[in-house]
Formats: C-alpha cells, sequence, structure tokens
C-alpha cells in the first residue's frame, strides 16, 4: 500500500481532487467470496548447473577478448562480507571502465563430468550489495577455438567478449548457512520460486525466449542458476533502468521525477500484471516495494522472490 501511494504521490501534488478515484479500490469485485485459502506452495527443489569461478589476467585492454590461465585454476576466496562496492551504481549503464582488472573473473559452466564448457559469465563490476551477496553487471563469454597445434600448452586460453547483457546475483555460501534461518529472506527459496513461476509460465505461453517471457509476465525470469563450493549464481537479464525506486527519487540530487497521471497509469498496470503472473503460479510475493521494481525498456518488472 506504501508503494502504491507513493507512485500516486509521483503524479500529483494533490491526490485530494480525486477522492473518487482512491475509494473504487476499497473492495475486488472479482476476489473469491469464500473465506477458503491455501498453505504456502512448497516450492520444487530448483535446477542449478555446476560451475567453476576463473581468475581473468590482468594488464589486457581489449575490451573484445579476455585471457584465463590454462587449467582454469578455481578463485577459492569466499569474501565473507562482500565488501567489494567499487561502483554501486543502480543506473545499470553499459559503459564500464574497471579500475582493477586483476579482480575479474569468469563463472565458466561444466558439465556432468565436471568438465569446463566453452560458455561462461564474466563478472564485473558491482551494481548493488544485498544480504547474502552482490548483484554484478555481466558479459557472456565464449572461449575461443584454436586449432594450431604450435600453441604452447601453457599459453592464455582467449574468450571472446560478446555483448549480451546479465546481472547475476553472487550468493556466498556461508553467509547463507549463517543467516538463511535468522532471516526472513532466503536466497534458495528465490531461486525455486523463480524457476518455479517460470515454468508455470511457460506451460501457459510456449515458445517464448527469456526475453520475451519477461516484457509479456512482466516478472524477472531466471536465465541460469550456478552453483560452485563457495557460490551460488542467479543469472538474470539486464534491466538498462535501473529499480523503479531509483526512477522516482534521485536521493543524492535530493530530487524526485514526476509522472505524468498517463505514465503513473501503465507503470501502475504493469506492476499489477507483474502480481497476476505471480497468483496465477499460486505464489504471492509478500515483499512489494519500488525497490523490488526494475525497469527495463519502459516496461516495470516484479524481482526479488526471496519471501515468497
Amino acid at each position: 500500500m506504501r508503494m502504491l501511494f507513493t507512485l500516486a504521490q509521483a503524479t500529483t501534488t494533490n491526490i485530494s481532487k480525486y477522492p473518487l478515484r482512491t475509494m473504487q479500490f476499497d473492495h475486488n469485485t472479482d476476489y473469491p467470496t469464500s473465506n477458503e485459502g491455501h498453505q504456502p506452495i512448497d516450492f520444487p527443489e530448483y535446477h542449478s548447473t555446476s560451475a567453476k569461478r576463473i581468475t581473468v589476467l590482468g594488464g589486457v585492454t581489449d575490451e573484445n577478448i579476455v585471457y584465463t590461465r590454462t587449467g582454469d585454476d578455481d578463485d577459492v576466496s569466499d569474501e565473507r562480507y562482500m565488501t567489494d562496492t567499487d561502483d554501486d551504481n543502480d543506473s545499470m549503464d553499459e559503459d564500464d571502465d574497471d579500475k582493477d582488472h586483476e579482480k575479474l573473473c569468469i563463472v565458466v559452466i561444466q558439465d556432468d563430468e565436471g568438465n569446463s564448457q566453452n560458455v561462461g559469465y564474466l563478472l564485473k563490476r558491482v551494481l548493488k550489495t544485498a544480504i547474502y551477496g552482490r548483484v554484478r553487471y555481466a558479459l557472456v563469454v565464449r572461449k575461443r577455438q584454436t586449432e594450431n597445434a604450435a600453441t604452447p600448452a601453457d599459453a592464455p586460453v582467449a574468450w571472446d567478449v560478446t555483448g549480451e547483457r546479465c546481472a547475476v546475483k553472487e550468493m556466498s555460501w556461508t553467509v547463507i548457512r549463517e543467516l538463511r534461518c535468522r532471516c526472513e529472506e532466503d536466497p534458495v527459496k528465490e531461486v525455486k520460486a523463480m524457476q518455479f513461476i517460470q515454468r508455470h509460465y511457460q506451460q501457459t505461453n510456449p515458445n517464448r525466449t527469456i526475453g520475451e517471457a519477461m516484457i509479456e509476465s512482466k516478472v524477472m525470469p531466471s536465465r541460469d542458476i550456478l552453483d560452485d563450493r563457495n557460490y551460488l549464481y542467479s543469472v538474470m537479464p539486464f534491466c538498462d533502468g535501473g529499480e523503479f525506486f531509483d526512477y522516482l527519487v534521485d536521493e543524492e540530487e535530493g530530487t524526485a521525477t514526476i509522472l505524468s497521471e498517463n505514465e503513473a497509469r501503465r507503470y501502475l498496470l504493469q506492476i499489477l500484471e507483474g502480481i497476476e503472473t505471480m497468483q496465477n503460479a499460486g505464489v504471492t510475493h509478500r515483499d512489494m516495494s519500488l525497490e523490488n521494481l526494475m525497469i527495463h525498456d519502459h516496461n516495470c518488472l516484479v524481482i526479488d522472490m526471496g519471501m515468497a
């Protein structure tokens, strides 16, 4: 309710001019008349793919290629408090000048036998810190195939950086084990809920790409769920508009965006469409806020299912 009131405030400085419009939401005519409810859904176990975290070699200035050592050594550091916020910029700008290239790493997808595949995610700047870790801007990378027999065995491995942008929620297993039972937000339940909602939507709306499903359902889908011995990675499509809260309020400047009534109505309808997608799957979000909404291509998307 606080979120909707804030959205209403963003449209006009005098909402008392529209008393009838606020009263029409006193009841919902299509809500079931019975008082029967159901128990919270016991989400099925999530499906994840094994991954390996490898460090990118420093000193490379080419933006279209990065290198890793031969042998794919694990980056075993488990950053307990995830304090690296060298660029906590939620605007999600695609321009990214990393000051410390040596901190870059690639999360490489592995097969069932533990062999590294030819695709991974290049983790770059920190977009936002979270309870269990942080959200990082990422690019899809693909291992460059070399057929030259003269290439030394210890030569660096080349990875081509594609233009596919992602957001990777990087969560420490150490922090999850310590805080999961003490916090209402549950990162494991979050990935379960994302996959559950996504499967339900795909059953009724087949043959949709991840991007199409995201725009149509108004709910953030999961591109990949990866894990290794240190981290759980939730890979999601990248949203170019950042958080809805930051779209409305610039805390640094102390200013707020004034939405037109049509724009506010459009965003509110999209939020309701996202809630409807979840409720059609039998899921209640339980933590709706402006911070849990993202903007992408003028669409408002529901995110963060940690309390669903």
